[in-house]
């Protein structure tokens, strides 16, 4: 029994949960000058877990099925925040508005025994007339499907940028 337990408490510990990469961001001090922004559209991404699936009667069971589309969470976010999103580019407000892509940078194998996934984001906020960055963010979070992987990671990233202090 003591082998037992020994052999376990030391899996656990070769493979016990990994960390998260630390979030970061760059916040330019013009960030609160921009009152509109435009949101790059993306795709849903849809996760589940705990699905059994019988190949007898091809049929699935159990487990949950959630989705998630950055471009709506951060939009929400964003008019909570006091920004008005714009459904496509004005010309008469460029000055005033910004640009944000979503991209996914990768994923990797967190938790105790590569049971858990995290998935890396990056956003970016750009000048609509410039290009220039004014402010960007990269975090990385896991939850229990793809689609809470996502939603934690962009919430981890725009309150990175939103935490910084105003100049």
């Amino acid at each position: 029994m003591k082998k037992i337990l020994f052999f376990f408490v030391a899996a656990l510990a070769l493979t016990g949960c990994g960390a998260l990469k630390p979030t970061t961001c760059s916040v330019q001090p013009n960030f609160y000058k921009y009152r509109y922004v435009y949101i790059m559209p993306t795709g849903s991404v849809t996760g589940s877990t705990g699905v059994y699936t019988s190949y007898i009667d091809d049929r699935v069971y159990g487990g949950k099925t959630k989705t998630a589309n950055p471009a709506d969470m951060m939009a929400g976010i964003l008019m909570q925040k006091g920004f008005t999103i714009l459904p496509q580019l004005d010309q008469n407000k460029l000055a005033e508005t910004l640009v944000l892509s979503y991209g996914e940078t990768g994923q990797r194998d967190v938790g105790f025994l590569w049971l858990s996934t995290s998935t890396s984001i990056i956003i970016q906020f750009r000048d609509a007339q410039t290009n220039d960055l004014i402010a960007s963010a990269e975090a990385e979070d896991f939850g229990s499907t793809e689609a809470d992987n996502v939603r934690y990671a962009v919430q981890k990233a725009l309150d990175a940028i939103f935490s910084q202090p105003r100049y």
